[in-house]
């Protein structure tokens, strides 16, 4: 099992994901009936990679099966929450979107985040004055401090990112920007993580317009600085989304 593991991790690595799949269900298989109960770290590790590999692959129905296995067995919130974020990746892929919004909205509610049932347009109109005023405050000085290892604010981020998107097609748009904004003030306040860039660019594309535009993209731009900064390899067609997308092609050749 542990053969057949390592050869489906390096396969997912190198982005060989049919390959990684049928190694990593190799492995699944030659485990004994009780590996939750007396190999649990393994079983958790390698059933976060054959979900995740079943997701790369778009066997979007095997990967849910195995994340709410993961979820079920796993013995704390840490240990799940790994498996909450891909579930809700999953679930976006085949447009659960309010599944997917319930999901980050439980999870967020875990950690100790709040959830309005609604939020009125003139209330997001003043968050999102509040939260630009609050980065132009900071400014590049911020960009450049340390880096943070706080583990619940990458990971809260990463839930912020994903609801927000998902209440673009379920939800108001003054939801959406409670979302953006509140992850943008978040990383504001904590520190820069390798999650801070899409927090930049998701909450640039909800409060540009034309008359601040400008102002937007040098936001964009200075967020898109920290990839020498982060590890964010498997963030980069993402984000190059969000930039080139919804900014550059303003203001670059």
């Amino acid at each position: 099992a542990e053969l057949n593991m390592k050869a489906g991790k390096k396969a997912l690595d190198g982005c060989d994901h049919e390959t990684a799949y049928s190694y990593l269900c190799a492995a699944l298989s030659l485990l004994p009936k009780d590996h939750w109960e007396n190999h649990y770290d393994l079983s958790l590790r390698l059933g976060f990679l054959v979900a995740s590999a079943a997701n790369s692959t778009c066997h979007y129905d095997k990967a849910i099966i195995m994340l709410r296995k993961i979820i079920e067995k796993a013995h704390c919130l840490d240990d799940q929450l790994p498996s909450y974020i891909l579930l809700s990746q999953t679930l976006h892929a085949q447009g659960k979107l309010n599944d997917v919004y319930d999901t980050c909205s439980a999870i967020l509610t875990e950690l100790g985040e709040s959830i309005p049932e609604s939020y009125t347009l003139c209330k997001s109109s003043e968050m999102l004055a509040e939260t630009l005023k609050m980065y132009e405050e900071l400014g590049d000085k911020w960009l450049k401090g340390e880096k943070t290892d706080d583990k619940t604010l990458q990971t809260t981020l990463q839930f912020y990112n994903v609801i927000a998107l998902a209440s673009y097609f379920c939800k108001s748009y003054s939801m959406v920007v409670y979302f953006t904004c509140k992850a943008m003030q978040l990383t504001l306040h904590r520190g820069l993580c390798e999650h801070t860039i899409i927090t930049l660019l998701q909450f640039t594309s909800v409060v540009t317009k034309d008359e601040n535009a400008v102002q937007c993209y040098r936001i964009a731009k200075g967020a898109m600085s920290l990839r020498e900064t982060f590890d964010v390899s498997a963030q980069i067609p993402e984000l190059y989304f969000n930039f080139y997308g919804r900014f550059a092609w303003r203001f670059e050749p």
